[in-house]
């Protein structure tokens, strides 16, 4: 059996999108299969990760595709995608960003 490596993943820039909207319902830190920040490709969200992090790899922001779905679903979701969900998923605040427009290195 041959074992394919997955392809590297683009670098992506530090400096997020201008403005107040907020992107994503939930965030939740997570700890990522590779350790980078990555966000998983979920047939049913659209997530966005970011490099700010206490205890994990990675935030998520993430805002179902579809209007049942919920927290527990965005769990399971990232559980199959190999991600570790680090404690409860909380609900952004509406008109306000939940990161600044850049991150400092």
């Amino acid at each position: 059996m041959t074992c394919v490596p997955f392809p590297q993943m683009p670098a992506f820039s530090l400096s997020t999108p201008q403005g107040t909207a907020v992107f994503g319902h939930l965030l939740v830190e997570v700890v990522t299969p590779d350790g980078r920040v990555t966000a998983p490709l979920l047939p049913d969200w659209e997530l966005r990760a970011w490099p700010v992090a206490r205890l994990g790899d990675a935030t998520l922001e993430a805002r179902p595709r579809r209007p049942h779905l919920g927290a527990e679903d965005l769990a399971a979701d990232l559980c199959r995608a190999g991600y570790l969900p680090l404690g409860p998923l909380r609900a952004t605040r509406a008109g306000r960003s939940s990161f600044p427009s850049s991150v400092p290195t």
